[in-house]
């Protein structure tokens, strides 16, 4: 495949995003940040929203377009993205965004270009490291040089490594309805109780005020889809009772269940110091505050297990499948009692765990303080129903992340020799076919 050296002025358009932050939202247009950009990807989760009249002001320089391939000219160097359709956002800081002309050169192939060694090298070469972050000169960057094949060469390989990159993002998307279906049915069954209300409304029997929207809108699910059995397997939906009981500290709570402490479902440990002589690289997950930090040649933990901040970053709750160490700036579940580990992960993700910060100049979570937070005690029979549905969503999850990794490593194999010409469409071609 030959390739022609040209600039990134030739073949596409430069424009900068904003130099401050407007007030965020919770509803709008997105502002997009540059931690939405990962591997060529865009997750707009990690991206905040703005109004109307912010998104005027924001959007005077340029409004990203489909297609438009959005870039970190700071801190987050060679990170880029393209723009979806159907998204109304305008830059954030740090971010500019190149537009393709699109008679000269592909989208998706300028993207791949922008990720690939070359221009890497290129974007690293010409970094200038300051005080405070390392940055690209915005106005350099058209001088850059990009090695740009013919335009149906390009469209070829968009084609080879888009059908990766499109069947790794289905496998994504799998993945995340099914951790959405795994806390919904945590939800459904622990938080507001719909198989409770359920049986109840089979049986004739009252339910109490604070709870008739719900059963309403369990009715009329039910009405709606034409269903006229329990929606649950009749072996699970014998698990829940048919009535409710009141509390003075949680409220109506299903009849037979218990209600007390967290610690009576399960007990958290602080994580471990790791010596600063240790070795680092391994096969186990290192679990900090904000999630995975590298990887360790032991472990402290036996998987699968939970781990939540205890310093620094609060709130966030992670599953580890295999055998971990939990740093000292998590607590851990050490013992599940009455839980279990699918049934703890939603359990703590459902309770706001910021919220029960105990620091003043650092974040801190208090074990003893949310061991004594109020919760209801399912039936142990019950909460193990709950980890065998979802432990089957989560195998499927883990032979998609499986299979991703594969078509990961194809991607990364692949991309290098097409940009440079080393390898042939043909037998590019071959190589798809073979693992799609």
């Amino acid at each position: 495949m030959g390739s022609e050296w040209t600039t990134i002025g030739e073949i596409a358009e430069v424009f900068d995003g904003p130099h401050a932050t407007p007030k965020k939202i919770e509803e709008g247009p997105y502002f997009l940040s540059i931690s939405s950009l990962e591997k060529g990807r865009l997750d707009l989760s990690k991206s905040a929203r703005i109004s109307e009249e912010q998104f005027v002001k924001w959007t005077k320089r340029v409004t990203p377009e489909e297609d438009d391939v959005l870039f970190s000219y700071e801190t987050r160097l060679g990170e880029a993205a393209l723009m979806p359709s159907g998204i109304r956002a305008c830059l954030g800081r740090r971010m500019g965004l190149l537009r393709p002309k699109r008679d000269k050169v592909d989208p998706r192939y300028l993207l791949f270009a922008y990720l690939g060694p070359d221009f890497q090298r290129e974007i690293f070469a010409r970094t200038n490291s300051g005080a405070t972050v390392d940055r690209i000169a915005l106005k350099e960057l058209p001088s850059f040089p990009i090695r740009i094949p013919s335009l149906p060469e390009q469209k070829k390989v968009s084609a080879i490594i888009g059908a990766l990159d499109d069947k790794i993002e289905v496998s994504r998307k799998i993945n995340t309805t099914l951790e959405s279906m795994a806390q919904a049915l945590f939800k459904s069954w622990f938080v507001d109780f719909d198989p409770v209300i359920d049986n109840a409304l089979a049986a004739g029997n009252s339910i109490p005020d604070a709870l008739q929207a719900r059963a309403r809108a369990r009715q009329e699910m039910r009405t709606a889809t034409g269903a006229t059995a329990q929606p649950l397997p009749a072996e699970i939906q014998q698990l829940f009772p048919s009535s409710f009981v009141f509390t003075e500290k949680m409220g109506w709570i299903p009849d037979g269940w218990e209600f007390g402490v967290l610690e009576d479902l399960l007990v958290l440990q602080r994580g471990f110091d790791l010596p600063k002589s240790s070795r680092t690289d391994g096969e186990f997950a290192l679990m900090a505050a904000s999630g995975q930090d590298g990887t360790h040649n032991e472990f402290k933990v036996s998987g699968p297990g939970i781990t939540t901040g205890r310093s620094g970053k609060l709130g966030e709750v992670c599953f580890v499948e295999r055998d971990f160490w939990p740093l000292n700036t998590t607590l851990w579940v050490k013992e599940f009692k009455r839980s279990s580990p699918y049934h703890a992960y939603y359990l703590l993700k459902s309770m706001d765990l910021e919220k029960y910060n105990s620091g003043s100049a650092v974040p801190t979570l208090n074990r003893n303080y949310v061991h004594n937070v109020s919760v209801v005690l399912p039936p142990k029979d019950l909460v193990s129903a709950y980890d065998k549905f979802v432990s089957s969503l989560y195998t499927k999850r883990y032979e998609n992340e499986a299979q991703n990794q594969t078509l990961e490593n194809v991607r990364d194999s692949l991309l290098p020799k097409l940009l440079s010409g080393q390898l042939e469409i043909p037998e590019a071609e071959q190589q798809l076919a073979e693992v799609i």
